[in-house]
């Protein structure tokens, strides 16, 4: 595609002076990717760094993933014109909108990251905070302002939300990623039920604006809707109600498990009611008053008309008709396709959307899966100068939209866009499918989610989808990790690899009946289906559907009312898979060139797998520590004090795992070390009471003095953690240390006479290398030649403790099934002292 706009007729992009601190901040990260790249870095020490600079790692070896945060998704034509030019100096040539509203670039060498970060400074643009366990972009729809159903705008509380968490020391090491999203109307085009903070534009009766407020949503592996906290909140108490939620997180979000780490499973472990109780707690606690909870009805208002869209005999009148809008507040197909429209009445039929505001209307451009190219970026804010105000924002749904188009306008504004191949039918409707990265670029991808998307795209072809499918959605994830938000979609996709003798074939979950508009709902898992298979089930889906609805049933109610049972057995056929030898095309995925395959890393060995433990929590330290020091060089004396206090608490976690724990939070490591370690005198008596010492996050208005206290008593507590690992083996033993005196071995036990009960040992539920760890320390408290029954789980447990005992020197004289069902088994060890 070739834009018609040579690079000597482009206009300058303007820029303005970056601020001081912003420089700094870039100064920082360039120096620190020099030295990565001279080798004196190394990239686990800089991994974490990087990733609170919104730079991420990709599939491929030796470049990045460029996000730019665009809070609200909005963008000036100046701010897509700088986009573009690095997109084609630095990139691809193709940028990316992701389902946060947010501008990818990918194929980025870590050289240049640091002048595209200038670049984008000069134009009020950052890729700060856009990765890593903090606030992620906040995001909002995109036609606040112009929507014909919304309370109030809100764009300009998003705007200040975002920036108010940029930067905060609040926001730099949570346990997690947090997401929040702000909608205007009952519509909820933001999708705030699965944000672990949604607002929701709410009034009183008397006029007053705020915000219905919802914590604890999220999608990933295990989807959950989030619970109203507050049902009205004052424009007054917006921040400080966010703040305190955070707060909450922050201290009692899991930082043992990942996979636990959301702030859903943090209201799941207490309960709401008690979640909310430590909400309003933080929220005294910062000074207000206790937060009311005063009911109100939402968004149900007289002088909130519904949409009013476009229909196919009103696009030929030029009248607004009163079609439907479809369940995100854009257009859809309101009125019959008809094979007889023109090019310009299908888009505007399903890409138009009439603004409340007399006369104009805002056009969405579609993006396949997201993507477009530098020049058509050019293309783009040439035309929102020359035809709107100059503003563009992205989408949710990986588009783009021109608000403030005169509707007189509309057929030469469409014009320009299929002169650059940017005039496709079909904008937020099911023939846009939304589909993540996946194995293109993505290092956790499975499948290629893009790929399957292109096949998708027979089975709904763009603008030619007909009236019954329009407020169907399509969604398409390369991993359970619902980046394409699979589980909210109609029909949602996610990848899996599934091995069928000496090979493995792509495939596909298959999620039905997702949604969040009116009542939200996760999608029932309904199937698994290899790759190849997935249109023809799509299709034979859809067939089934109009054979057997009822009149009018949309194909949501009817997935509602037949069940996935009903469904899934309608797809079983589709779900086999012949041998490779017979067709091997199965085992290839989408678009793949090369047979499909999955890293197969097998059993982890305990021993080994609990030193790893123990040296990553060492090596978060040492992270963590590093950027204290950073921080306090370059002035940010608060979040120092931050970085300071986590690499505290990450030593603590690495010296705990000898003793068979990992806790959850930081009061639980706190407690567990004083108890543990301290006590016993493996660490100075200067340490006990750690938390006390260590103190909390700090204020915004650390000082020089409180952040290089904090660094200096943090420098001296890793390098006595650092001591007491050092010297131990598998043994897992610490001996006491003494600041800066090496540590002396403690000695082994005499030997004692051998019995012959064995006490039992449950443990069942407890993952590997624990049950290891708890196991070596039971046995360690008692005598050579004594036995000990061991119950453990299936799968990995009874096959990995075993085999590291034995590695320990130990004897197993008994193993085998603890019922007849053997999903437990038992072991009986003999100690044995070398």
């Amino acid at each position: 595609m070739t834009s018609s706009h040579t690079v000597a007729l482009r206009p300058a992009v303007k820029t303005e002076p970056i601020p001081p601190h912003i420089v700094e901040e870039i100064e920082t990260f360039e120096a620190e990717a020099h030295r990565v790249l001279a080798g004196d870095l190394s990239t686990d020490i800089f991994k974490p760094f990087r990733l609170q600079y919104g730079i991420y790692g990709q599939r491929q070896p030796g470049v990045q993933m460029f996000r730019i945060k665009i809070p609200f998704g909005g963008l000036t034509a100046n701010q897509v014109r700088r986009v573009a030019e690095l997109a084609d100096q630095f990139a691809t040539g193709v940028g990316h909108v992701t389902t946060r509203q947010d501008i990818q670039l990918h194929f980025v060498e870590l050289k240049h990251v640091p002048e595209m970060m200038r670049l984008l400074a000069a134009v009020g643009l950052t890729t700060r905070e856009a990765c890593a366990n903090t606030v992620r972009n906040v995001t909002a729809c995109h036609l606040a302002g112009v929507c014909q159903g919304e309370v109030f705008d809100v764009t300009p509380y998003a705007k200040t939300v975002a920036y108010h968490l940029l930067r905060n020391p609040l926001n730099q090491s949570l346990p997690r990623k947090f997401k929040i999203a702000l909608s205007g109307c009952r519509q909820d085009c933001a999708l705030t039920p699965i944000h672990d903070i949604g607002l929701l534009a709410a009034k009183r009766a008397d006029g007053t604006i705020g915000f219905r407020m919802v914590a604890g949503g999220g999608l990933g592996s295990t989807p959950r809707m989030a619970q109203v906290l507050r049902e009205f909140t004052p424009m007054e108490e917006l921040l400080p109600s966010i703040e305190a939620v955070i707060k909450v997180f922050d201290t009692l979000g899991n930082r043992k498990n990942r996979n636990k780490a959301r702030m859903k499973f943090v209201i799941e472990k207490l309960g709401f009611d008690e979640f909310k109780r430590r909400w309003e707690a933080a929220y005294a606690a910062m000074g207000y008053a206790v937060p009311t909870h005063e009911p109100i009805t939402l968004l149900e208002y007289a002088d909130a008309p519904p949409l009013i869209m476009p229909t196919k005999a009103s696009v030929a009148s030029g009248g607004n008709g009163n079609g439907n809008g479809n369940g995100n507040g854009h257009a859809s197909a309101g009125g019959s396709f008809s094979g007889q429209e023109t090019a310009f009445q299908a888009w505007k039929r399903t890409n138009v959307v009439p603004q409340r505001q007399a006369g104009f209307a805002t056009a969405a451009i579609k993006l396949p899966m997201g993507d477009l190219t530098a020049a058509q970026m050019w293309v783009v804010a040439d035309l929102a100068e020359r035809y709107s105000n100059g503003n563009i924002r992205t989408t949710i749904n990986q588009n783009m939209v021109i608000r403030w188009i005169p509707e007189s306008r509309l057929e030469a504004f469409h014009d320009e866009l299929v002169a650059h191949s940017l005039g496709d039918p079909g904008a937020e409707l099911v023939e846009d499918i939304i589909a993540c990265p996946g194995t293109d670029t993505c290092g956790l991808g499975i499948t290629s989610s893009k790929g399957m998307a292109r096949a998708l795209a027979e089975v709904f072809p763009a603008g030619q989808v007909p009236e019954d499918l329009r407020d169907v959605s399509v969604k398409i994830s390369g991993c359970h990790n619902s980046c394409a938000q699979h589980h909210i979609a109609t029909i949602g996709l996610h990848g899996v690899g599934k091995r069928l003798g000496e090979h493995t074939a792509p495939h596909y979950e298959l999620h039905l009946g997702g949604h969040v508009d009116g009542t939200p709902k996760i999608g029932q898992l309904a199937v698994k289906l290899p790759a190849k298979s997935v249109p023809a089930a799509v299709r034979h889906l859809v067939d089934v559907y109009r054979r057997d609805r009822t009149t009018g049933e949309s194909l949501q109610s009817f997935i509602g009312r037949v069940g996935k049972h009903v469904l899934k057995d309608e797809l079983i056929p589709y779900t086999f898979v012949p041998p490779y030898e017979q067709d091997p095309t199965y085992y290839y995925d989408w678009e793949g060139e090369a047979e499909f395959v999955l890293e197969d890393l097998g059993p982890g060995e305990c021993a080994g797998g609990a030193l790893e433990m123990i040296d990553d929590r060492m090596l978060e330290a040492d992270q963590e520590l590093y950027q204290a020091k950073l921080l306090v060089e370059k002035h940010q004396y608060a979040l120092s004090v931050n970085k300071s206090y986590r690499a505290v608490l990450a030593a603590a976690k690495g010296l705990l795992v000898t003793e068979g724990l990992d806790p959850a939070t930081d009061a639980d490591t706190f407690q567990e070390f004083d108890q543990r370690l301290a006590s016993k005198g493996i660490v100075p008596t200067s340490y006990a009471n750690l938390g006390a010492q260590v103190g909390d996050l700090g204020s915004k208005d650390a000082t020089a003095e409180e952040a290089t206290e904090k660094m200096a008593f943090a420098k001296r507590f890793l390098a006595v953690c650092r001591a007491a690992t050092e010297q131990m083996g598998k043994d897992l033993k610490l001996a006491q240390v003494k600041e800066e005196v090496l540590p002396t071995p403690t000695p082994s036990a005499a030997p004692a006479a051998s019995v012959s009960t064995a006490p039992v040992y449950d443990l069942r539920g407890v993952a590997c290398p624990m049950n290891y760890v708890k196991t070596k320390l039971k046995l360690e408290m008692m005598d050579n030649g004594e036995r000990l029954e061991v119950w453990l789980d299936a799968g990995e447990p009874i096959r990995n403790v075993p085999m590291s005992l034995r590695n320990d020197g130990h004897k197993i004289l008994e193993e085998g099934p603890l019922e007849p069902e053997a999903t437990h088994f038992k072991i009986l060890v003999e100690k044995v002292e070398e």
